[in-house]
């Protein structure tokens, strides 16, 4: 399993944002100039927004300790914060820590126990050694009946799996998939699941495994 490219790694952390600023300040005052300042976010929340929604910073940048320059995206919710990078969901992790870490200085408050809970998107284009096809030969027979049925060439595409659909939280659903765009034999996928991107390729590689089982 080889990854191709990132093509999102989205990590949020719930917690009650009202504990940050027990004061009551304007954050549109005190918080956003100083995120645009510091990150140099392109598209920013203004006075007067929608917070309820959630208030989202777009094309921003955000320097890692090795030099590394990556663009992200986060959004201050109600319940939490989100940040999105196209790397991997721990520089996203990083990110977080790192404008929380920063809110004391800004006269709020902030400590690691205040998160109550992780949530993961990983988006990933990888390149596979084996095909779909191999996990049941029966599936590309049935597609080869479909296609003698409607004159088009049809395959067996995709394999998924949903959470628990009575939780009132849902997880994002595990998913591998033909790369949209791909000729049927392509070697090349797109994936999605609710796990940090590390965990998210480890999975990976146990999957395209059983393609050779």
């Amino acid at each position: 399993m080889k990854v191709l490219s990132v093509g999102l790694a989205r990590a949020l952390w719930v917690l009650d944002i009202s504990e940050i600023n027990p004061a009551g300040k304007d954050i549109f005052s005190h918080l956003v100039p100083a995120l645009v300042e510091d990150y140099k976010f392109k598209s920013y929340p203004k006075q007067g927004e929608d917070f309820s929604k959630g208030i989202r910073f777009v094309n921003g940048e955000y320097v890692k300790d090795d030099g590394t320059v990556l663009m992200v995206n986060a959004t201050i919710f109600s319940d939490g914060l989100a940040a999105e990078t196209y790397s991997s969901t721990k520089d996203s992790e990083d990110f977080l820590l790192e404008v929380l870490s920063d809110l004391p200085d800004l006269g709020f408050i902030w400590d690691l126990n205040m998160v109550r809970r992780k949530i993961y998107v990983s988006q990933l284009n990888v390149r596979c050694n084996g095909s779909l096809n191999s996990l049941n030969p029966a599936l590309g027979e049935f597609a080869g009946q479909i296609s003698a049925a409607n004159g088009t060439e049809f395959g067996f595409a995709a394999i998924e799996f949903w959470p628990n659909q009575a939780l009132a939280i849902k997880p994002v659903s595990f998913s591998f998939q033909r790369k949209a765009g791909e000729p049927l034999d392509s070697d090349r996928y797109w994936s999605q699941a609710p796990l940090p991107t590390e965990k998210h390729i480890q999975l990976l590689e146990r999957l395209e495994a059983l393609f050779s089982a």
